[in-house]
C-alpha cells in the first residue's frame, strides 16, 4: 500500500454560537495513537443511536489499528477529532455471504468502509467527504471494489456516501435488526445506471424499495420532495 504522509488543514472549530479557525493534520494512525483514538471512539460510541449508527467494540477498532485495515485521523495537537476506518476483511461471515454480483476472486479485491466519526466541535468541515477522498486514493492500488452500509435514517451520511459514487443494491436488517442500505462502488470498472424513467420511493417505505431492488434496480441518488426524501432507482447495466 502506498505511503500516505501528512496533510495540513485549517478547520472551523465550533463552540456554542461561536467558532474559530484551528490548524489540524490528516494522517494515517498507528498503534502509537491508540489512547487518543480510543478516547474519540468511546465518546462517539456512548452517544450513538443504533437506528443510525452501530459502533464496533474497542477490540474491533484495535484489530483495524493493528493492521487488519486502515485508520485515517484528523488531529488537533495531540487530540484526534475525526477518524475514518476501513477493513480489509469483515468482522463476520454475514457480509461475505451477501450477493454483491462479484466472483470469489473479485471479492478478494474488495475493501470494507466501516465508519467515519467526527467530534461535534468539528462538524461542518466536510470531513466525511475529505477523509473518504484520501482513503480512496490510499486504497486504489490494492483494491477494485468498496462496500459499506448506511442507515436510511442517517440522511446526511447516506447523501455523502452516494455523492462519493456508491450505489445501493440491497436494503435489509443488519447489526441485530436495524435497517441498512448495502452499497458498493466499483473503483476501476465503468458502472452505468440507466436513469431514464427511473422510479423513486420515500426512504421510510422499506418494502417498496426492497421490491424495486429485487427487480435488479439500484439506488443512485437522493431526491428532496415536499413529502420527504426519496431514493431514485435505475437499472444497473454492464
Amino acid at each position: 500500500m502506498r505511503e500516505f504522509g501528512e496533510h495540513y488543514l485549517c478547520l472551523k472549530k465550533q463552540k456554542k454560537a461561536d467558532f474559530t479557525k484551528t490548524s489540524c493534520v490528516l494522517r494515517r494512525l498507528t498503534l502509537e495513537d491508540k489512547d487518543e483514538a480510543l478516547a474519540l471512539h468511546r465518546v462517539m460510541s456512548a452517544s450513538a443511536n443504533p437506528e443510525t449508527f452501530v459502533p464496533g467494540t474497542d477490540e474491533d477498532f484495535l484489530h483495524i489499528l493493528e493492521g487488519a485495515g486502515v485508520v485515517l485521523g484528523v488531529q488537533e495537537g495531540k487530540r484526534i477529532v475525526c477518524m475514518r476506518t476501513v477493513l480489509f476483511q469483515p468482522h463476520d461471515d454475514e457480509v461475505l455471504s451477501e450477493d454483491m454480483g462479484l466472483l470469489p476472486h473479485q471479492m478478494k479485491r474488495m475493501a470494507f468502509i466501516e465508519y467515519c466519526v467526527v467530534h461535534r466541535d468539528y462538524r461542518g468541515n466536510n470531513l466525511q467527504f475529505l477523509t473518504y477522498y484520501h482513503m480512496e486514493n490510499l486504497l486504489w492500488e490494492d483494491f477494485d471494489y468498496l462496500y459499506t452500509t448506511v442507515s436510511p435514517r442517517n440522511i446526511f451520511s447516506l447523501r455523502n456516501v452516494m455523492d462519493c459514487g456508491f450505489y445501493a443494491f440491497q436494503l435489509k436488517e443488519r447489526y441485530g435488526g436495524y435497517m441498512r442500505y448495502l452499497l458498493r462502488k466499483d473503483l476501476k470498472h465503468s458502472t452505468s445506471i440507466r436513469t431514464k424513467r427511473h422510479e423513486s420511493v420515500l426512504l421510510h417505505n422499506y418494502s417498496a424499495q426492497q421490491h424495486i431492488m429485487e427487480k435488479g434496480k439500484v439506488g443512485y441518488r437522493l431526491i428532496r420532495s415536499m413529502t420527504g426524501t426519496r431514493m431514485a432507482f435505475g437499472a444497473l447495466t454492464k
